[in-house]
């Protein structure tokens, strides 16, 4: 007669399993609010707008919708107002950006060479990334007031004029970039300062026992090691810079005349000015599609950069 030893599991790990089986589906409960929130709030919006883009859907004419096809997207392309907003959105985007990059990094390579203060003026350049935009918005539309702003007080104390910053087709476009400039790239100046003040010192120290100058060091260490940060600071400020609204909105509103009308201005016009929801929700996805795009790129290089 042979005797055979029976294992059953003990009654923790019964009871632990037990639990684990009972809480998979409280997670699935618990997440199902999030979900709806989501689907309902964006997933459900762009659907819905993306097939009114296909529809002739004007407000103030109810009863003549209609299917309209790719005709609001051939509408929009061959609108000369529109046309002049996709090229002040390009300029408006890449420009910003591109100053935005420059002045950051070289804030930051200042400032990371302080051997005190850094403290005081990473805490003074956090004051406009915490602003709202409508709020600096007003704050540099009066200041920019061709009579009452504080600007053209000192130039006028200067004998330099008072120039119509806002009302001057030539000047509007530089001005609100120069504001949106201001706001943002002390954005870019934090990301980077962290970026370099986390580089090991190792690198730069042999490399200085190497022969390598400042500059050398910056170009050939400090760059290729920042780039991975330097592609995701560009491209989080990138796609907000192409889709910007409250900022020109509450400074020009578009103008003088369209001098600043951006394709976020031109979709608001379409939709809330002369009604037409087909138009400007076309509009619409012509910026998703251009952001979305600016993205792609920019993540498949970071991507690349990583393998290498």
């Amino acid at each position: 007669m042979t005797t055979r030893a029976v294992v059953t599991p003990s009654v923790g790990s019964i009871r632990f399993s037990e639990r684990i089986g009972s809480l998979v589906p409280f997670y699935y409960w618990a997440v199902l609010p999030a979900l709806i929130a989501t689907v309902a709030v964006v997933v459900l919006p762009l659907v819905y707008s993306f097939g009114m883009s296909f529809w002739h859907y004007i407000l103030t004419d109810p009863a003549n919708i209609r299917f309209a096809g790719l005709a609001n997207y051939q509408h929009a392309f061959t609108d000369p107002t529109f046309r002049n907003s996709l090229g002040t959105t390009l300029i408006y985007g890449l420009g910003t950006v591109i100053v935005e990059l420059v002045l950051g990094m070289l804030f930051a390579v200042v400032v990371n060479s302080l051997t005190f203060g850094q403290g005081l003026i990473r805490t003074a350049m956090l004051v406009p990334v915490f602003m709202t935009p409508a709020v600096v918005a007003f704050m540099w539309r009066f200041m920019l007031h061709p009579d009452l702003g504080i600007i053209n007080y000192f130039l006028g104390l200067a004998g330099l004029g008072h120039p119509v910053w806002l009302g001057d087709p030539r000047l509007a476009l530089p001005s609100v970039m120069g504001v949106e400039i201001w706001r943002n790239t002390p954005f870019m100046f934090l990301v980077f300062l962290a970026g370099m003040q986390s580089l090991p010192t190792e690198l730069f120290e042999a490399a200085a026992v190497d022969g390598a100058s400042f500059r050398q060091q910056f170009r050939h260490v400090t760059i290729p090691l920042l780039m991975p940060l330097i592609l995701v600071a560009v491209i989080i400020r990138g796609m907000d810079a192409l889709r910007e609204f409250d900022t020109i909105f509450i400074m020009t509103g578009g103008g003088p005349g369209n001098a600043t009308e951006t394709i976020a201005i031109s979709t608001y016009r379409y939709s809330f000015r002369n009604y037409d929801m087909g138009l400007g929700s076309a509009v619409s996805y012509v910026i998703f599609a251009i952001v979305f795009l600016f993205g792609l790129y920019f993540v498949r290089r970071m991507n690349r950069i990583r393998v290498d």
